[in-house]
């Protein structure tokens, strides 16, 4: 896995590249103190992760993954900051990025979170091929630039939920490409005669979805654990979920209750149907 660190701070540059380097998976391919040498940087390497702070003199860190995105440069980014209200997360979510860290960088947050977004790296190559796969058994309405950036979106939002490596995960994108494409609520769609599911397929599937959803609804309960009140973690909360779903899960993960909260597929795939179209 590519690292590439931009920071003004070579306290900060020095501990991240010591966390990374403990993996042999993982190689340093550059850092930077300044924006624009990291952009000039990314332009003609390899990079997987970016880890880019957000106070860079001249050009923030969020103007610096517009510029890239721009550029069509897009590797996963993880931003840090000492600014932690929550319109700069926001703005940060928006802008791109998959993880948003506090500074002073806490160690054990920062390892659990660079492993997470790798193994979400890793599983993106291939969800894309099973995406083109599968998305080819249904005709496509919506012109391909509009389709795209929806689904592009909804990957964002699975990366972001930790469950691309579930098995799950592939029939959520394929469904919700078809609820994209179509502009069909999750209860309009005819399994049967569109995706040629009978009840038995239906079922199977429907469990898949639901053990990852499970995964996905326990990993955004334990980010409320350390963020309570991010606007970012409640609209996916209230949106995909349901928030009284989250708080149950919560309680749990505190040990608070035995049961934690319940999965509706029609409010998860109708909540990121329209997530997909929200303006961001």
């Amino acid at each position: 896995m590519n690292f590439y660190i931009a920071d003004d701070d070579p306290d900060t540059i020095d501990l991240l590249s010591d966390l990374i380097e403990n993996d042999f998976n993982n190689s340093i391919v550059g850092v930077a103190d300044n924006p624009q040498q990291a952009y000039d940087d990314l332009l003609r390497l390899r990079v997987d992760i970016m880890l880019v702070d957000y106070g860079m003199p001249v050009m923030s860190g969020i103007q610096l993954i517009e510029k890239l995105k721009a550029a069509n440069s897009q590797p996963h980014f993880i931003m840090m900051s000492s600014v932690s209200d929550a319109k700069t997360r926001t703005a940060a979510y928006q802008a791109g990025i998959d993880f948003f860290l506090e500074k002073p960088i806490n160690l054990a947050e920062t390892k659990h979170i660079i492993r997470l977004i790798a193994g979400y790296t890793l599983m993106t190559d291939k969800l894309n091929r099973i995406f083109e796969l599968v998305g080819s058994s249904a005709p496509y309405h919506l012109p391909q630039s509009q389709q795209r950036q929806q689904v592009d979106r909804i990957k964002s939002i699975l990366r972001f939920l930790g469950i691309t490596a579930e098995t799950g995960c592939q029939d959520i994108i394929r469904i919700i490409s078809l609820m994209v494409d179509q502009k069909l609520g999750f209860s309009d769609i005819d399994f049967a005669s569109v995706l040629h599911f009978d009840a038995h397929t239906k079922k199977i599937v429907f469990q898949r979805i639901r053990r990852a959803l499970k995964v996905g609804l326990n990993n955004l309960a334990n980010m409320f654990l350390d963020y309570p009140e991010n606007e970012i973690l409640m609209e996916y909360a209230n949106n995909l979920f349901g928030y009284k779903n989250v708080h149950n899960e919560v309680l749990k993960l505190k040990g608070v209750q035995n049961n934690g909260g319940q999965i509706s597929l029609q409010h998860f795939f109708d909540g990121l149907l329209q997530e997909s179209i929200i303006e961001k």
